[in-house]
């Protein structure tokens, strides 16, 4: 298989968040059981995660939702993963 390439031609170069090491591992799983470049990988998961919060029947115009409070559409707070978090 032939990896996926992400052309960076339209890339504004905005701010990077840092991806904690346990996500950062489990990336690297995927990688070496797919062959995916590990950036590939993240961008469909981002893809994936911002499709589906704007799927919600309480989008606004701009379609990402309600921010009051500050939180994010469907946020429902810091998220427990298990002993790690």
């Amino acid at each position: 298989m032939t990896p996926e390439r992400i052309h960076r031609d339209d890339d504004e170069r905005l701010y990077q968040p840092r991806i904690h090491s346990r996500w950062i591992r489990e990336l690297y799983r995927i990688k070496r059981f797919s062959g995916e470049p590990m950036t590939v990988l993240v961008d469909w998961a981002l893809q994936e995660f911002v499709q589906s919060r704007m799927l919600g029947d309480d989008r606004d115009s701009d379609g990402l939702g309600s921010e009051e409070n500050g939180s994010l559409p469907h946020s429902r707070g810091p998220r427990k993963t298990g002993p790690l978090s």
